[in-house]
């Protein structure tokens, strides 16, 4: 039955972020309970994005220990592409969803496997003339030629990276490889970029899994930032899965992953270099799972502050917490039209959040309130 298949191959896609909401917000969407698994919100493309998230097959060759899909245990089915076009074309027409994520195990090697999720876009495309979003991902040892094709029909692709090192990849399996199957693959996807496909993309890392530290991580990041036109990381806390070979090892904590997407955005968004996110971190190389790092970098870095914000550098002003990009934007439109900041009113009226912002702020040459008494 195709609801069935659609159900399994749903929730096998469920490890793979997409930027999505909680389930428990479908029944107040009014989305079919039996449709929860394979429907899902989602925040990251330009708007936000109703999205069919399946996998084209769950049956896989590669061992990842941290994966369902590498194991026996589970029920094995696979899409053909029609299905998958077929079954999106008619929850679209139902007004359930907006835009496609397909992804795929990798059943007999990933050129034939990435075949069949072309040929799924494809028939979206070009027979069915949807022209919403579409998300497809990469799968590891594709050929370059395939990676050209499906940019040819995707708006987003993606690659899972999953560790920030070989050695480290090392540890989550031992069918893939780390420089070949993943990184120059991500390189290829860049070099479709380049060559005219209208796309972005992204990565995910698997935290925990590898005993990584967030230094490792944010290394990465920044290099594949400062290589690659990639647009930006998603993070996957590692939580044990039942006969899988890390079954008995412990899950990480979740707001590990709210950490590095806050470092993640001060990278990308407000310009941080990698030198001032170690300021963040602890002598593990690990953020602090209570402290923002923004507010961390400020606080260890008592020479940069306080600032006045009627003559603070727009760079500077950024590394303020409490201030973002938003905010920033409006106090600058103040400033030019000859704004004097005298009280922090003045500034809440421009976006600043105050109770993060006061104690690295000057006004009027008086430090508003000393450090330690804000958290």
């Amino acid at each position: 039955m195709l609801l069935q298949k659609l159900q399994a191959l749903g929730t096998a896609a469920s490890w793979d972020s997409c930027g999505g909401v909680k389930q428990k917000s479908f029944r107040k969407a009014g989305i079919p309970l039996e449709y929860s698994s394979f429907v899902h919100d989602c925040a990251s493309t330009s708007e936000k994005c109703r999205l069919m998230k399946v996998l084209q097959s769950n049956k896989c060759i590669h061992d990842c220990k941290y994966c369902v899909n590498s194991t026996s245990k589970g029920q094995k089915e696979e899409l053909e592409p029609k299905e998958v076009a077929e079954s999106f074309s008619l929850l679209q027409r139902k007004g359930f969803v907006e835009g496609l994520f397909l992804s795929s195990a990798v059943t007999k090697d990933a050129d034939s496997t990435a075949e069949r999720m072309i040929e799924s876009a494809r028939i979206l495309r070009q027979e069915m003339h949807f022209h919403g979003y579409i998300h497809l991902k990469v799968l590891p040892g594709m050929a370059k030629e395939s990676i050209f094709e499906m940019a040819k029909y995707a708006d987003r692709l993606s690659l899972n990276i999953e560790a920030p090192s070989a050695q480290h990849f090392s540890e989550l399996g031992s069918t893939k490889d780390y420089y070949n199957d993943l990184e120059k693959r991500l390189k290829w996807i860049d070099e479709a970029r380049h060559r005219g496909a209208r796309i972005s993309f992204t990565t995910q890392f698997i935290l925990g899994a590898a005993e990584e530290s967030d230094l490792d991580v944010l290394s990465k990041m920044d290099s594949l930032y400062g290589e690659t036109s990639l647009w930006r990381s998603y993070f996957s806390a590692f939580s044990p899965v039942k006969g899988t070979a890390l079954e008995e090892k412990k899950p990480e904590n979740e707001a590990r992953e709210h950490r590095l997407y806050q470092s993640d955005w001060l990278l990308r968004i407000y310009g941080f270099e990698l030198k001032e996110l170690r300021l963040a971190l602890n002598e593990q190389n690990r953020l602090s799972l209570h402290e923002d790092p923004k507010v961390a970098i400020a606080v260890n870095s008592p020479d940069k502050f306080p600032l006045d914000p009627n003559s603070a550098k727009k760079e500077e002003l950024l590394r303020v917490p409490g201030i973002g990009p938003k905010a920033l934007e409006k106090i600058e439109i103040a400033r030019s039209g000859g704004k004097q900041f005298k009280e922090f009113m003045d500034l809440k009226k421009c976006g600043v959040i105050i109770r993060r912002a006061a104690p690295f702020l000057q006004l009027e040459r008086e430090r508003q309130a000393r450090i330690a008494e804000f958290g």
